[in-house]
């Protein structure tokens, strides 16, 4: 059961680390579950490999022979029952209605996500936006040891009591974002231009904090703590498992019949209320 001080850091902070929020049975369940679909696919499509191989060796194989299988596979891992059966947990939901204070969630985007040295994607800061409402939680669940050196997600801690905040680039997905490259931020070299004072008192390093986490821990964060990652510089691939939950009463669509989507778009001020 999650403590009241857990609680509190939460609101205060907008954000909390717990340790061991998924066990190691249920990682390696995953895992095997991985496994078992690549080399699958490497059997089904003629590619030789040695059984020995070890999930991001054979991940890289399949990129390199069948690059759109690649795809494929990185799309149909959202759908394995280890992971959903984590992100459905009696621990997990049960942790996450604490801290939303409800009894009644929406869950949505339970996926897993993996980043690797030879695809050195990464997300600029950014206020986690274009969902189903304006006030959720999400979590992020790494499965590999990460760190500030390994690479990895930070925070600005208390940045989500400015509210929703525009700037330049806010409007786009965060992959588009040409402001907030926390490898830059970290380098002392990142233009400032955010057109936002708020947003340059915010991103700087020495406010970025970057957790230590082993596999299973759990960092959750509030929708407008500003986030984002560095590539991923440790060994084999970076695994993560992730989900976001939402109060039903934050959720326009269900009580607005002149709402369209189901997820709020980019341009709208999220400071609203329901």
């Amino acid at each position: 059961m999650i403590s009241r001080k857990k609680i509190k850091e939460f609101n205060t902070k907008g954000f909390i680390v717990i340790k061991k929020f998924i066990n190691k049975k249920q990682i390696s369940l995953i895992y095997s579950q991985l496994n078992e679909i690549i080399n699958h696919i490497l059997t089904k499509n003629n590619i030789k490999f040695d059984k020995k191989l070890n999930l991001e060796r054979k991940y890289l194989l399949l990129k390199k022979r069948k690059p759109i299988l690649k795809s494929h596979f990185y799309d149909a891992i959202k759908l394995i029952d280890s992971s959903n059966s984590a992100v459905f947990s009696k621990k997990i939901i049960n942790t996450i209605k604490k801290l939303l204070n409800r009894k009644t969630i929406f869950v949505t985007g339970q996926r897993l996500r993996l980043d690797h040295k030879s695809d050195p994607h990464h997300l600029p800061l950014h206020q986690e936006l274009n969902n189903i409402s304006n006030d959720f939680c999400l979590v992020w669940v790494p499965l590999v040891k990460v760190n500030k050196k390994t690479g990895s997600l930070c925070v600005i801690p208390k940045s989500h009591i400015y509210g929703h905040l525009k700037y330049k680039d806010s409007k786009l997905a965060a992959e588009n974002h040409r402001v907030g490259i926390v490898k830059k931020i970290l380098r002392g070299k990142e233009k400032k231009k955010y057109n936002n004072k708020i947003v340059e008192y915010l991103f700087d390093k020495k406010k970025l904090y970057f957790p230590t986490m082993q596999p299973g821990d759990a960092i959750i964060f509030k929708t407008l703590i500003f986030h984002g990652s560095t590539p991923y510089e440790g060994k084999g691939l970076r695994w993560t498992l992730l989900s976001t939950f939402h109060p039903i009463d934050k959720v326009p669509y269900i009580v607005n019949d002149k709402t369209k989507t189901f997820s709020i778009p980019y341009d709208v001020n999220y400071n609203f209320k329901i």
